[in-house]
């Protein structure tokens, strides 16, 4: 299993308790730890910038559950 895989697999797992701890914002998972959280997605993208392609991935703790999944497999730009 790869980074990505196991960072999403902890995401989905921690869901609840991450919906919980950081409402709204956006996560970065990094070797299954969250790094990063902000509501601000510009600056989670900023600091994504200076990680390592393929070892973390941006989430959203949306409290809603529509569209709270987001994997980003590769640098992205926006």
């Amino acid at each position: 299993m790869d980074h990505i895989d196991k960072n999403y697999k902890y995401f989905k797992e921690n869901l609840t308790k991450l919906k919980k701890l950081y409402p709204n914002e956006y996560v970065i998972i990094c070797e299954e730890k969250v790094i990063f959280h902000n509501k601000d997605l510009d600056k989670a993208i900023a600091l994504a910038r200076e990680l390592e392609t393929g070892k973390y991935i941006i989430q959203n703790c949306e409290t809603k559950e529509a569209n709270n999944i987001q994997k980003f497999p590769t640098r992205v730009s926006f």
